[in-house]
Protein backbone atom coordinates (compact mmCIF):
# COMPACT_ATOMS: atom_id res chain seq x y z
CA UNK A 1 0.00 0.00 0.00
CA UNK A 2 1.39 3.08 -1.22
CA UNK A 3 0.88 6.87 0.77
CA UNK A 4 0.04 9.54 -0.80
CA UNK A 5 2.66 11.47 -3.27
CA UNK A 6 5.15 14.24 -1.63
CA UNK A 7 4.42 17.84 -1.83
CA UNK A 8 6.72 19.26 -4.58
CA UNK A 9 6.98 22.78 -3.84
CA UNK A 10 8.22 25.78 -5.80
CA UNK A 11 7.43 27.18 -9.35
CA UNK A 12 9.89 24.98 -11.29
CA UNK A 13 8.07 21.68 -10.09
CA UNK A 14 4.61 23.28 -10.19
CA UNK A 15 5.50 24.88 -13.71
CA UNK A 16 2.20 23.74 -15.75
CA UNK A 17 0.00 25.32 -13.00
CA UNK A 18 1.53 28.29 -12.41
CA UNK A 19 1.64 28.94 -16.38
CA UNK A 20 -2.42 28.24 -15.84
CA UNK A 21 -2.51 30.74 -12.89
CA UNK A 22 -0.41 33.36 -14.56
CA UNK A 23 -2.47 32.94 -18.58
CA UNK A 24 -5.64 33.49 -16.54
CA UNK A 25 -4.68 36.58 -14.30
CA UNK A 26 -3.52 38.36 -17.32
CA UNK A 27 -6.66 37.48 -19.71
CA UNK A 28 -8.92 38.45 -16.40
CA UNK A 29 -6.73 41.63 -16.04
CA UNK A 30 -7.14 42.65 -19.79
CA UNK A 31 -10.63 42.02 -19.52
CA UNK A 32 -11.17 44.34 -16.80
CA UNK A 33 -9.13 47.20 -18.24
CA UNK A 34 -11.00 46.91 -21.43
CA UNK A 35 -14.32 47.20 -19.39
CA UNK A 36 -13.10 50.23 -17.57
CA UNK A 37 -12.12 52.40 -20.61
CA UNK A 38 -14.87 51.04 -23.12
CA UNK A 39 -17.63 50.81 -21.48
CA UNK A 40 -18.07 54.20 -19.51
CA UNK A 41 -17.40 55.28 -23.48
CA UNK A 42 -20.06 53.13 -24.58
CA UNK A 43 -22.48 53.66 -21.86
CA UNK A 44 -22.21 58.16 -22.50
CA UNK A 45 -22.31 57.59 -25.88
CA UNK A 46 -24.78 54.89 -27.23
CA UNK A 47 -27.24 54.85 -23.67
CA UNK A 48 -26.72 58.67 -22.59
CA UNK A 49 -25.63 57.50 -19.13
CA UNK A 50 -23.32 59.64 -16.93
CA UNK A 51 -20.38 58.22 -15.69
CA UNK A 52 -21.54 57.27 -11.88
CA UNK A 53 -24.85 55.97 -13.47
CA UNK A 54 -22.74 53.89 -16.05
CA UNK A 55 -20.53 52.53 -12.57
CA UNK A 56 -23.55 51.93 -10.69
CA UNK A 57 -25.43 50.25 -13.54
CA UNK A 58 -22.20 47.67 -13.97
CA UNK A 59 -21.46 46.99 -10.32
CA UNK A 60 -25.42 46.15 -9.73
CA UNK A 61 -25.80 43.99 -13.07
CA UNK A 62 -22.04 42.22 -12.18
CA UNK A 63 -22.91 41.58 -8.94
CA UNK A 64 -26.60 40.09 -10.10
CA UNK A 65 -25.04 37.83 -12.24
CA UNK A 66 -22.48 36.80 -10.47
CA UNK A 67 -24.41 35.66 -7.62
CA UNK A 68 -26.63 33.61 -10.10
CA UNK A 69 -23.85 32.43 -11.82
CA UNK A 70 -22.06 30.91 -8.94
CA UNK A 71 -25.04 29.34 -8.06
CA UNK A 72 -25.50 27.46 -10.88
CA UNK A 73 -21.50 26.75 -11.30
CA UNK A 74 -21.53 25.34 -7.49
CA UNK A 75 -24.34 22.93 -8.56
CA UNK A 76 -23.27 22.14 -11.97
CA UNK A 77 -19.48 22.08 -10.01
CA UNK A 78 -20.85 18.96 -8.02
CA UNK A 79 -22.30 17.07 -10.37
CA UNK A 80 -19.86 17.09 -13.64
CA UNK A 81 -16.89 18.40 -11.59
CA UNK A 82 -14.68 21.98 -11.71
CA UNK A 83 -12.87 21.17 -14.97
CA UNK A 84 -15.86 21.07 -17.24
CA UNK A 85 -17.56 24.04 -15.67
CA UNK A 86 -14.72 25.98 -15.46
CA UNK A 87 -13.87 24.86 -19.36
CA UNK A 88 -17.36 25.75 -20.62
CA UNK A 89 -17.17 29.38 -18.35
CA UNK A 90 -14.09 30.78 -20.61
CA UNK A 91 -15.53 29.23 -23.69
CA UNK A 92 -18.46 31.05 -22.63
CA UNK A 93 -16.67 34.12 -22.28
CA UNK A 94 -14.72 34.19 -25.32
CA UNK A 95 -16.61 36.93 -27.61
CA UNK A 96 -16.73 39.06 -24.81
CA UNK A 97 -13.58 41.18 -25.58
CA UNK A 98 -15.04 41.09 -29.09
CA UNK A 99 -18.48 42.49 -28.47
CA UNK A 100 -16.66 45.38 -26.55
CA UNK A 101 -14.61 46.16 -29.86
Amino acid sequence: MTGPSPVRLGIRANAAQFTLLVAVNALVGGLLGSERTVLPLLAEQDFHLAAYTSALTYILAFGATKAVTNFFAGTLSDRYGRKPVLLAGWLAGLPVPLLLI
